[in-house]
């Protein structure tokens, strides 16, 4: 199982705070991440996965965001990343 980090969102866009949970893959993530947004008062989240080295690239997994009580999901395309 992999760590991925999971940052709720505010409506003006703002993530104060980010949960680390463990998922089987990135599909397993971005269900969680519909989880944590129902249970928070939240817009959306966030997830990402952490580099596994310090010269690695942490890895933009999706976003899910709620609309009207309903939560979708944005997967990036595969082999997108973000330098730590």
């Amino acid at each position: 199982m992999a760590t991925y980090l999971f940052y709720p969102r505010r409506a003006d866009g703002v993530s104060l705070t980010f949960i680390a949970e463990a998922a089987d893959d990135d599909a397993d993530a971005l269900e969680l991440a519909a989880e944590i947004a129902s249970a928070h008062a939240c817009v959306g989240v966030f997830v990402w996965e952490p580099a596994a080295a310090a010269e690695g690239k942490d890895r933009f997994i999706g976003e899910v965001a709620r609309r009207d009580g309903e939560t979708w999901h944005e997967k990036m395309p595969a082999g997108a990343s973000v330098s730590a």
